[in-house]
Parts: structure tokens; C-alpha cells; sequence
């Protein structure tokens, strides 16, 4: 949310990054970021996880926990959606965190979750990670959402 306002996020050129830009959070209270693909792109009859794929800068805050969910687009309401997300964890705090995985290019993932791609024909799937209390976060660094078998 707010992807082009400057005040809250910065796009910029990152060494060991797959993409030419990252979304660098500057400073925001409510955080909402979604990706999407196409059923058609994905490979029928194969189960599919969602990984938001980033990093933290040394002093990042108001990243414990975060809520996500994984849907085919266009097929819940708003409210069905956040009644339905999970809570996943950006550290180890709290008994139950499983914490996100640090990848061989650097880059960590945070699995938000999974799907079922039967036919090809189902349109697009969403992937959304959110935080709406109204607390401040910063210091998280975005190289993008990644849709990969399971």
C-alpha cells in the first residue's frame, strides 16, 4: 500500500538483488503488499507455496508478526480475507514462531502460504501479507513475492 509515495517507500537498485528495483519501507503504520500471477503461468495440477522474499535493516521495527493469506483472486470479500489470514513471524518471538528462512543468495522468505493449481483456468492468485494496527513500522526491504511447487 502506498508503493509510490515517497514519504513511506523508496524504490532502489540493490547489489544482490534478482530484479533491477527493491521496495525499500521507509516509515508507515499500516502495511499491505500483494502479488499476483496468473493460473495460466503455473504448471496444472501442481501445489504451490507464496514466499515474500526480502530483508531487514539493522534497527527495523514494528515487524513481529504480520498477518497473510494466499487466494484466488476475486473470490472473497475483504473481510473474509483478514478473517482468514494467518499469523506468520518476521523474528523469533513467541513460543510458536517459525521464523523466516535465510536463503543461499542472502535474501530471506517468509512462506505465506499455499494453493492448488488444478486446471490452469482459475484466474490469478493473490498473495497478501498485512498489518493493520496502527503501529509504526520500518526497515523492511522487498525484492518481491515468489510462487514456487511445493
Amino acid at each position: 500500500m502506498w508503493g509510490g509515495t515517497p514519504a513511506y517507500w523508496e524504490w532502489l537498485s540493490h547489489s544482490d538483488a534478482r530484479f533491477s528495483e527493491v521496495a525499500k519501507l521507509k516509515r508507515i503504520s499500516w502495511l499491505d503488499i500483494r502479488g499476483k500471477i496468473g493460473t495460466r503461468m503455473l504448471s496444472k495440477r501442481t501445489s504451490y507455496c507464496a514466499y515474500l522474499v526480502f530483508k531487514l535493516e539493522d534497527g527495523f521495527y514494528g515487524l513481529i508478526n504480520v498477518k497473510a493469506v494466499v487466494r484466488f483472486a476475486d473470490t472473497e470479500s475483504d473481510h473474509e480475507v483478514k478473517k482468514r489470514a494467518k499469523v506468520v513471524h518476521f523474528s523469533e518471538q513467541g513460543s510458536r514462531a517459525r521464523p523466516p528462512l535465510i536463503r543461499s543468495d542472502g535474501w530471506m522468505e517468509l512462506k505465506m502460504g499455499n494453493f492448488f493449481n488444478d486446471t490452469g483456468e482459475d484466474g490469478d492468485v493473490e498473495a497478501r501479507l498485512m498489518q493493520i494496527r496502527q503501529n509504526w513500522k520500518h526497515g523492511l526491504i522487498v525484492q518481491g513475492i515468489e510462487f514456487r511447487p511445493e
